[in-house]
C-alpha cells in the first residue's frame, strides 16, 4: 500500500515518470533488500549497481531524486508517526541520493549505446505495413499542406510545370529503385538468413532461436534482469543443439546490420553492437554447461517419486503456502483435485522449459495474463517459489539436486511475475475494481491516439487479451460500458478525430455476438455510440451521422452478421434502438426492398388465377360456352406452376430434413420436418399442397374426360356421381382459397404500420381462440340441458323447431352467442310450453354476453397493453428476417458492391459545415424534438 501512494504522489508530481513506474513491489522489495544490507559496504554497492543497470533507460535528474525523496519521506511519516526518528530521516535520504546518482551516472554512461541499439534496431526491422503506414501518413500531411496552401494557388504556371516535371522524374527513379531492390532483403531476420546462406552457415538450425531471441534482447537491453531472463531462456533453447558456434552468429549479425545499414554505420555502432553482444554471449556462454545438469536434477527428482507420494508432494506445496502466506488464501479458492491439477501443470511447464523452451514461455505468458485479469499481486509468487522449494528439501533429501531444482524454479518465477506485472496495466486493476470512476482515472492521461491500444489489448510476449472481452467474461460490466463509451466518444486533435468504432469491430468482429450471449445490457452502449447527432439546426432539421460501416460492412467488403445477431437474439428493445433501425431501413429501402416483394409478387399472382379458376361469376359459368377453357387454362397453370413450384421446394427440403435427421414430434407419434414448424409460411404451404393434390384428384375436367371428349368444367348431365363430384371439388376449392389470401397478406410487411397491427392480431389471436374454446363449451352444456326438457306436441312450436335434439339446440344457441338469431324467436321462446327453456336461454345469455363477453373485452384490452410495446420491436425483428433470409440471398455480388460504394464509407463524413469527422459514417437528418425518433434513410 505504501509502494502504490508513493507511486500515485510521484505520477502526480512528475508525469513524465509515469512510463517507468511500473510495479510497486518491485521497488519496494529492492529498497528493502539495500536497508537490510546497509552493514557490507560492498553488498550495498553490488546492489546499487544491480539497481542502476535494471533502468539504464531511466533519465532520472537531481530534481526528480530530490522529489521522490520528499514523498518518501512524506508517506514514511504519514506511516510510522512519532517512530520516524530525524537520524532515520537522514540514512533514508542519503540512501535515496546515492541510489538516484547511481542511476544517473549509469544512464549517462550507457544512454549513447542504448539509442543507438535501439534506434538501428528499429530501423532494420521495419516492415512493408510499417512502410505503407508512413506513406500514408506523409500524404494525409501532403493533403493538409495542399488544402491550407490552396489559398495562394495564383502562381505562375511554368513554376507548376516544372514542379510536375521534377515529381514525374522523382517517380520514375523511384519506380527504378523499387523495381531494382525487389529482391533484397529489407529486415534483419531476412538479411541475416541470406548472409548465412552466402558465408556457408544457412544449415545452422540453432540460428533460428538466436533470431527469435533477438527480437527480445535488443528492445530491452536497457533492463539487465530481462537481459538474464532472454538469455537464460536462450540458453536452454540452445541446449537441444550439441555444437553451437556463437561467433558464427556474431559474423553474420555484423555483416547483417552493415548492409541494411549502409550510409549510417559508424564506429560508434560497431562498438554499441559489440557491447551488446559481449552481454549476450558471456551470459549464454557461462548457462549453457549447466543447462543439462540442472535438466537432469529436475528429471531425477521427479523420477523419486510414484503417483501417490506425488499427490501427497502436490497438496503438500499448497499447504506450505497457505501456512507461510495467508493473503494467498483470498486469490486461491479451490478443492484439493483443481489444486492437484494446478500443481502438475507447474511441474509439466517445469519440463518443458528444458524440452519445448517457446511453447513454455507462451504458456507461461498465458498465465501471467490471465492471473493479471484476476488481479492477483506478484507479491505472491516469492512465496510460493519458497514453499515449492521447502517440500522439495523435505521431499528429496539429495542435496545434489537443489541448485538445478531451484534455477529452474527461479526462472520460472522470474518470467512469471514479470508477465503477471506486464499484464497488470492500470486499464486491467480498474477492470478488477469493476468501478467506471477506476477506469476513467486508468486511461485519464493516455494520449488520445493510444487509448484503443490501451483498451482493447495487452500484450505479453506471444500472448495478448483484450481488456474489453475479459471485462464482459469477468462480469465486470461497469467497467466495460465505461470501455465502450470511452472508445466510441470523438476526440478532436487539430485536424483529425480519434474514434474507436473502427478498432472494436477489427479488435472482435463478433462483438454483437458476444454482447448478446454474454452482456445484454450493454447493446444499447454500443449502438448509442455509433450516433452522432448535430447541435445545429437547420430548416428544421439536424444531422444525423450513423456510424455503421463496420457493423455493415466486413474486411472483405460482406454484409457482416451484426443485424443478424441481434434479430436472433430477440429482444423487441434492441432491435428498435435507432442504429439498428437506421442501418435495417437502409438495407431494406436501397437493396432489399423490391426483391423482397417480387417473392410475394407470385402468390398475388397465383390468387388472382386462382379466383379466375375457381370462383363462380367472374367467367361465364355454361359448361359449353368457349370461356370454359379459360377455367382450364387457369387450373392447368395452377396444378403445373403453383401445385409443382410448391411440391419441388418442400420435396427437397423434406428429403434435407430426413436425411440430416432434423425432424420434430407434432403430436402423439407424428413427426414432421422441423423447418415447416420454424415459420408460419412453411406450414401454411405444406397444407396448400395437400389440398391442392386432393382437388387435382378431384379435378371434374379430367374425370369429365371419360364420358366426353369436350373439356367440360360440369358434366352433372352425364350422372348424380358426377355432379356430386363437382360439388365436393367446389367445397374444396374454398380452403385453399384462404389459404393464397393468408399468403399473400404477408405484404404487409412492406409497411411498419401494417406489420405492426399484423404483429397485434398475430399475438392476441390464441385469446380469441381460448374465447372461442369456452364459447362451444357453455353452447354445448347448455344445448344438452335443452334438449333433455319435454318437447312441445306442436308442429311449429319453437322448441320442436330449434331444440329438438342436441344438435338443433347447439345451432341455435351457437346463433344466439354470435347474435344472429331472429328476434321472433325470442317471443316464441317466452311464450313456450315448456317454462324452463326460457331460462335456460336467459341463463345462456348471462353467462356470455354480460360475464365471458365482458371478461374476454378487459383480458383483450390488458393484453394489448402488454403488447403493444413490443409490437414495433416484433414487426422490426420480422422485416429483418425478411432481409437476411429472403432478399440479401436474391441479391447480386455486383449490385452489393455498386450499395456499398455508393455509401462512401471510406472517406471522412462531414460532421457541421466545413468539419469533416471519422469515416465510416452514413449521414441523414432528423427531427431534432425526437431525440430517439427514427431517421429518414435517403433513397
Amino acid at each position: 500500500m505504501a509502494g502504490e501512494e508513493v507511486f500515485g504522489k510521484l505520477k502526480a508530481e512528475l508525469p513524465r515518470t509515469g512510463g517507468m513506474l511500473k510495479r510497486s513491489s518491485t521497488v519496494w522489495h529492492l529498497l528493502n533488500e539495500l536497508l537490510q544490507s546497509l552493514s557490507d559496504p560492498k553488498v550495498v554497492q553490488k546492489k546499487l549497481e544491480y539497481i542502476a543497470l535494471r533502468h539504464m533507460n531511466a533519465d532520472i535528474t537531481t530534481a526528480d531524486v530530490e522529489v521522490f525523496k520528499g514523498i518518501l519521506l512524506e508517506v514514511c511519516a504519514s506511516k510510522l508517526g512519532g517512530l520516524m526518528t530525524p537520524e532515520f530521516q537522514f540514512g533514508l535520504g542519503q540512501i535515496i541520493v546515492a541510489v538516484g546518482t547511481s542511476l544517473a551516472k549509469t544512464h549517462e554512461h550507457y544512454a549513447q549505446r542504448l539509442k543507438l541499439l535501439t534506434g538501428c534496431w528499429k530501423e532494420v526491422n521495419v516492415t512493408e505495413d510499417d512502410e505503407a503506414d508512413g506513406n500514408a501518413e506523409e500524404q494525409h500531411e501532403h493533403a493538409e499542406g495542399h488544402g491550407e496552401g490552396h489559398e495562394d494557388a495564383q502562381q505562375d504556371q511554368s513554376d507548376a510545370a516544372l514542379n510536375n516535371m521534377e515529381k514525374g522524374e522523382n517517380d520514375a527513379h523511384g519506380q527504378w529503385r523499387k523495381d531494382d531492390n525487389m529482391n533484397i532483403p529489407k529486415t534483419f531476420a531476412a538479411m541475416a538468413r541470406f548472409n548465412a546462406a552466402v558465408m556457408g552457415t544457412g544449415d545452422r538450425m540453432w540460428f533460428a532461436d538466436l533470431l527469435y531471441s533477438m527480437e527480445s534482447l535488443v528492445p530491452h537491453i536497457g533492463n539487465i534482469d530481462r537481459v538474464q531472463e532472454e538469455c537464460d531462456v536462450l540458453t536452454l533453447t540452445l541446449a537441444k543443439y550439441e555444437k553451437v558456434n556463437l561467433k558464427e552468429f556474431r559474423s553474420v549479425m555484423f555483416a547483417s546490420l552493415r548492409s541494411l545499414l549502409p550510409s549510417s554505420w559508424s564506429l560508434e555502432h560497431e562498438n554499441a553492437w559489440s557491447w551488446f553482444w559481449s552481454i549476450v554471449e558471456k551470459q549464454v556462454e557461462e548457462k549453457r554447461a549447466i543447462a543439462s545438469h540442472h535438466n537432469q536434477c529436475l528429471k531425477s527428482f521427479l523420477a523419486r517419486m510414484d503417483e501417490e507420494a506425488t499427490d501427497t508432494f502436490k497438496l503438500k506445496v499448497f499447504d506450505t503456502f497457505f501456512a507461510n502466506c495467508e493473503e494467498s488464501q483470498l486469490y486461491l479458492r479451490a478443492a484439493n483435485k483443481r489444486l492437484m491439477y494446478i500443481m502438475g501443470r507447474i511441474l509439466t511447464i517445469m519440463g518443458d522449459i528444458y524440452s519445448k523452451t517457446h511453447q513454455a514461455v507462451i504458456a507461461l505468458s498465458g498465465l501471467g495474463l490471465l492471473h493479471a485479469g484476476h488481479g492477483v499481486p506478484e507479491d505472491l509468487v516469492r512465496p510460493f517459489v519458497a514453499a515449492f522449494m521447502l517440500c522439495i528439501k523435505e521431499a528429496c533429501p539429495d542435496e545434489s539436486l537443489y541448485d538445478g531444482l531451484w534455477w529452474t524454479l527461479d526462472l520460472i518465477g522470474r518470467i512469471f511475475i514479470r508477465t503477471l506485472a506486464e499484464g497488470s496495466t492500470p486499464v486491467i486493476i480498474a477492470i478488477n475494481k469493476n468501478t467506471s470512476k477506476e477506469l476513467k482515472a486508468a486511461v485519464a492521461n493516455a494520449p488520445r491516439g493510444e487509448r484503443e491500444v490501451i483498451l482493447l489489448k495487452v500484450q505479453v510476449g506471444n500472448e495478448s487479451m483484450s481488456p474489453l472481452i475479459w471485462a464482459i467474461e469477468k462480469g465486470a460490466l461497469e467497467s466495460a460500458g465505461a470501455i465502450l463509451k470511452d472508445l466510441l466518444t470523438m476526440r478532436a486533435d487539430r485536424g483529425r478525430y480519434y474514434y474507436g468504432m473502427e478498432a472494436i469491430w477489427v479488435r472482435h468482429p463478433d462483438i454483437i455476438t458476444l454482447l448478446c450471449t454474454k452482456a445484454p445490457s450493454l447493446l444499447a452502449t454500443l449502438l448509442d455510440g455509433l450516433i452522432w447527432r448535430s447541435k445545429n439546426v437547420k430548416e428544421g432539421l439536424r444531422r444525423v451521422n450513423y456510424y455503421i460501416s463496420s457493423m455493415l460492412v466486413s474486411d472483405e467488403g460482406l454484409l457482416t452478421n451484426s443485424l443478424l445477431d441481434l434479430i436472433k437474439h430477440g429482444d423487441p428493445e434492441v432491435v428498435c434502438h435507432p442504429s439498428a433501425i437506421f442501418q435495417a431501413d437502409l438495407l431494406w429501402v436501397r437493396l432489399c426492398c423490391l426483391p423482397w416483394a417480387l417473392t410475394k409478387l407470385w402468390f398475388c399472382v397465383t390468387l388472382v388465377v386462382f379466383c379466375l379458376a375457381e370462383q363462380y361469376g367472374i367467367v361465364t359459368t355454361d359448361v359449353h360456352s368457349d370461356e370454359r377453357f379459360t377455367v382450364i387454362a387457369c387450373r392447368a397453370f395452377l396444378y403445373l406452376f403453383s401445385l409443382g413450384q410448391l411440391f419441388a421446394k418442400h420435396a427437397v427440403q423434406t428429403y434435407r430434413a430426413v436425411r440430416r435427421r432434423q425432424m420434430r414430434r407434432l403430436m402423439w407419434c407424428v413427426h414432421v420436418p422441423a423447418y415447416l414448424l420454424q415459420t408460419r409460411q412453411e406450414m401454411i404451404e405444406a397444407i396448400l399442397i395437400l389440398l391442392l393434390l386432393c382437388m387435382l384428384c378431384c379435378e371434374p375436367v379430367l374425370h369429365c374426360l371419360s364420358v366426353s371428349s369436350d373439356w367440360l368444367t360440369d358434366c352433372c348431365e352425364y350422372g348424380e356421381w358426377y355432379c356430386a363430384l363437382t360439388h365436393s371439388y367446389n367445397r374444396l376449392a374454398a380452403f385453399p382459397m384462404l389459404l393464397y389470401f393468408v399468403l399473400a397478406s404477408e405484404l404487409v410487411h412492406l409497411n411498419v404500420q401494417l406489420s405492426v397491427f399484423s404483429v397485434i392480431c398475430a399475438s392476441l389471436v390464441w385469446e380469441f381462440l381460448l374465447y372461442v374454446a369456452v364459447l362451444i363449451f357453455f353452447t354445448a352444456a347448455f344445448a344438452s340441458a335443452v334438449a333433455c326438457l319435454p318437447q312441445s306436441l306442436g308442429t311449429n312450436s319453437i322448441q320442436l323447431r330449434d331444440f329438438f335434439g342436441w344438435p338443433l339446440a347447439f345451432e341455435s344457441m351457437l346463433s344466439m352467442a354470435f347474435n344472429s338469431y331472429g328476434g321472433n324467436n325470442y317471443e316464441e321462446i317466452s311464450v313456450a310450453d315448456e317454462p324452463l327453456l326460457k331460462w335456460f336461454v336467459m341463463a345462456f345469455a348471462a353467462c356470455w354476453h354480460v360475464y365471458l363477453m365482458n371478461l374476454m373485452v378487459a383480458q383483450l384490452c390488458q393484453r394489448y397493453n402488454d403488447i403493444f410495446h413490443d409490437a414495433r420491436g416484433n414487426a422490426r425483428l420480422t422485416r429483418g428476417i425478411n432481409i437476411y433470409e429472403t432478399s440479401m440471398p436474391l441479391i447480386s455480388k455486383n449490385r452489393w458492391a455498386r450499395f456499398v460504394e455508393s455509401l462512401r464509407l471510406g472517406e471522412a463524413c462531414e460532421l457541421d459545415e466545413g468539419d469533416n469527422g471519422p469515416r465510416g459514417a452514413v449521414p441523414t437528418v432528423e427531427n431534432p424534438h425526437l431525440d430517439l425518433g427514427f431517421s429518414r434513410v435517403w433513397g
